[in-house]
């Protein structure tokens, strides 16, 4: 790919989006190395890249956050400085512009709601806090389908205006389509890793902070797994109508019994 720009005399472009993707990726890269993670290796793209990161399924919300956030905010980091260098060297502007504004693209491309893209995953580990990881996978997987959609309804304007196929939105649109049922297809198995997760931290660091939930006997347990987020460890206090204590289970309990009883049994069931 990089042969058939230099011979098209574009050299000088292409090796500066090259640099300018990996410079993203790096970021990302950087950031999951300190939190931790092991960076497996990062994979430049004709159109983009990849940090591979072993065990980032298993990553919190907080986590996650960080990481995602690194890459657009390196790139729009990296376009304000090219900005500043067009400043204060007026003649080398037209040379420069092009390398600001690819930087400045790829952050706002990444920061779309979709997945997989950098914003997609920002916006669902916001929304784990508050709901469970499947709801908020759904709901940032939907995102990316409206995306889709109206990158198809632009491209077909645009084709009804002035008889030009615009192939980069409808590339972009299957990309997020496909990629939204990817993600619908692996978010059951990210939760049980999440809850594997929780485990070995409890059993490595001996404590991990813990959120009770009071239950009455007849609550669907899909209600309650909904409220069971990535960063503490779950108890749910079972009641009776009257309040009173029937019993408790522990987020290891509800999820080992949930194959045997169901998403719609009452909580009840699992004592």
């Amino acid at each position: 790919m990089v042969a058939i720009f230099v011979l098209a005399g574009m050299a000088s472009k292409v090796l500066g989006l090259f640099a300018a993707i990996l410079w993203h990726e790096l970021a990302h890269a950087m950031v999951a190395l300190s939190l931790g993670y092991r960076v497996r290796e990062i994979e430049l793209l004709p159109f983009g890249g990849v940090a591979r990161i072993e065990h980032i399924g298993e990553a919190g919300s907080t986590s996650e956050i960080l990481m995602a956030a690194a890459g657009p905010l390196a790139s729009l980091v990296l376009a304000a400085a090219i900005y500043f260098l067009m400043v204060r060297t007026p003649e080398w502007e037209p040379e420069l512009s092009f390398y600001c504004q690819a930087n400045l693209m790829l952050a706002l491309f990444n920061l779309l709601p979709g997945l997989p893209l950098d914003g997609g995953r920002i916006l669902r580990a916001l929304l784990a806090m508050r709901w469970d990881f499947a709801t908020a996978t759904t709901a940032v997987a939907n995102c990316g389908r409206i995306i889709a959609l109206g990158l198809v309804a632009v491209a077909g304007l645009e084709f009804w205006q002035t008889r030009e196929l615009n192939l980069t939105f409808l590339f972009a649109a299957v990309f997020f389509y496909v990629a939204a049922k990817t993600e619908l297809r692996v978010a059951g198995f990210r939760t049980m890793r999440l809850l594997a997760r929780k485990k070995a931290e409890l059993t490595a660091r001996g404590i991990m902070p813990t959120v009770h939930f009071t239950a009455v006997s007849a609550a669907k347990v899909r209600d309650i797994l909904r409220l069971f987020g990535p960063e503490q460890y779950h108890i749910v206090l079972v009641v009776d109508k009257g309040f009173h204590l029937q019993g408790v289970l522990t987020e290891t309990e509800v999820w080992d019994a949930l194959p045997t009883h169901g998403l719609y049994a009452q909580i009840g069931e699992f004592l």
